[in-house]
């Protein structure tokens, strides 16, 4: 049974592609909007109501390139700003990348069994599930660095020029997605000086290779003096935590079962310690056997770039820097992880039969609690330890109040989420005077002035009935002292079991 259904998969590669990818995305829709926006989502949706020179600008003032806005800002013309739309983004990006993770596994092992059973195991990582519906550009990162990772064989294969200027592109592409895909740039000339060292390549800075980096700077250029001022932004302060012992466990918790190592505890503890001793098993009687099966050096450009990335992040994480590694912003690591861990178990099935048998049992089991995690905990914040409630907190107001009926934020941070609910019954407004620190998320709202509340009591005399929302562990206070409760809603958190998103209708008229 086994070896017909590998058979069909070889003869009818890409109907089997086409299925892995289809369960997949149904697994990702099945929880796309079953969750609030939070800050970051909701970010990316209210820069997408700007045009793409005001996108520009807004960007520059924050910590991100910005073509993945622009690329949103399309997306939402076609298909409007639900979080659907502005989140399946997200999973077509993540399609486009299996699709070159398939191609250029397939370009390294000759078989298709490895190619499948490598988009098997990314499309089962909780983590890369988590990103393909969040309405950022990880997996758009993650696409670019699969095809330029192909594009990259390819043109040291056949060293075409036309594939070394597109290779050129997709450098520039990437660095104006995200600015630490330079770091799996870097992956790329670590894995060609290895190339080097092995005969397989002449010379490191040979006239193409250096070429195609210079055609990339030239075309990041235009945004270089603008990424250069972020950086330094950067360094002045943020709010990534430091790095400590336990970053590196996280990074494997988080990729695993979708949990912070703090929250591997009881039977988690132990779940954990069989992954991580099946994965180390995999990868003892797997490796060799797969790199003796793949391409020269193709497993090795894997390796590069499942290593050499969250290294880096590291090191450039430590003092006297501030603090970057949040491992979605190296997701590409992660999922190149999971590869070598798939094709190690493939490789080594043939010698260790039953063995790698229950060791992909262990790890598919894995995979699900994972995935399982990913649905239950959502969006929720694990920097700051919060479920983001904006969307339950805004369908509860609109339940309980009256049509017409505006809803003010307490600060511009709850402004952002509860914005992406706006309505024209209850529409969403900030007083203008709460804006009061210097970020460049803020900028827009700066600039802006939509929703914004220059006068607050001459708001309250246009409206004697105003929401007023926060999160905040305390009962919620208004804005004025004279506002008169009228009634009050709030979203119950039942990953907390607590509730922080309250909302209290007052009457502005009062004395």
């Amino acid at each position: 049974m086994k070896r017909k259904l590998g058979q069909w998969a070889a003869a009818h590669e890409w109907w089997a592609l086409g299925m892995i990818v289809t369960v997949f995305s149904g697994v990702v829709l099945g929880n796309m909007t079953r969750w609030s926006v939070w800050f970051d989502e909701a970010f990316s949706a209210y820069l997408a109501r700007f045009n793409i020179v005001e996108i520009a600008h807004f960007t520059s003032l924050d910590v991100h390139p910005p073509l993945y806005y622009w690329l949103l800002k399309g997306w939402t013309v076609i298909f409007g700003h639900s979080a659907l739309a502005v989140r399946s983004l997200s999973l077509a990006f993540a399609l486009v990348g299996l699709v070159g993770l398939y191609v250029v596994v397939r370009h390294i092992t000759r078989r298709s069994p490895y190619a499948l059973a490598a988009v098997a195991a990314v499309a089962l990582t909780p983590v890369f599930v988590r990103f393909s519906h969040e309405a950022r550009m990880y997996t758009l990162v993650f696409a670019i660095v699969m095809w330029a990772t192909y594009v990259l064989l390819r043109a040291m294969k056949t060293n075409r020029r036309w594939l070394w200027v597109l290779y050129g592109a997709l450098l520039a592409v990437g660095m104006l997605t995200h600015y630490f895909v330079a770091l799996a740039w870097l992956a790329h000339w670590a894995w060609r000086y290895r190339e080097v060292c092995a005969g397989r390549v002449k010379k490191f800075f040979a006239r193409e290779w250096v070429w195609c980096h210079v055609l990339a700077v030239g075309l990041f250029a235009v945004w270089l003096p603008t990424a250069v001022r972020q950086f330094a932004t950067i360094q002045v302060g943020f709010w990534i935590p430091p790095i400590t012992p336990q970053t590196p466990i996280n990074y494997l918790t988080d990729m695993l079962f979708y949990r912070e190592v703090a929250q591997m505890d009881g039977w988690w503890a132990i779940a954990a310690f069989i992954a991580f001793a099946v994965v180390g098993a995999v990868l003892y009687f797997g490796l060799r056997q797969f790199i003796r099966q793949s391409r020269r050096g193709g497993v090795a450009l894997f390796v590069s770039l499942a290593v050499v990335p969250p290294i880096l992040l590291i090191l450039l994480s430590m003092p006297p820097l501030s603090s970057s590694f949040i491992d979605r912003y190296v997701l590409y690591a992660q999922i190149a992880l999971a590869v070598i861990i798939s094709g190690c178990l493939l490789a080594a099935a043939k010698t260790h039969p039953v063995l790698m048998r229950h060791c992909t049992i262990i790890l598919i089991i894995v995979a699900l609690a994972g995935i399982g995690n990913v649905y239950y905990y959502g969006n929720y914040n694990k920097n700051t330890n919060k479920s983001i409630r904006a969307s339950e907190l805004m369908a509860n107001i609109a339940e309980a109040g009256k049509v017409g009926q505006p809803v003010v934020a307490a600060s511009p941070w709850v402004y952002y989420e509860a914005s992406f609910y706006s309505s024209n019954t209850h529409p969403v407004y900030y007083p203008a005077s709460t804006i009061n620190e210097d970020y460049g998320s803020l900028a827009m709202l700066k600039e802006d002035d939509t929703g914004k509340i220059a006068d607050l009591a001459a708001f309250a005399k246009q409206h004697r009935y105003v929401w007023y929302i926060n999160v905040t562990e305390k009962e919620i206070e208004p804005p004025v002292a004279s506002w008169k409760l009228v009634k009050k809603v709030d979203a119950y958190d039942s990953i907390n079991r607590s509730v922080e998103y309250r909302a209290g209708l007052y009457d502005t008229s009062a004395e």
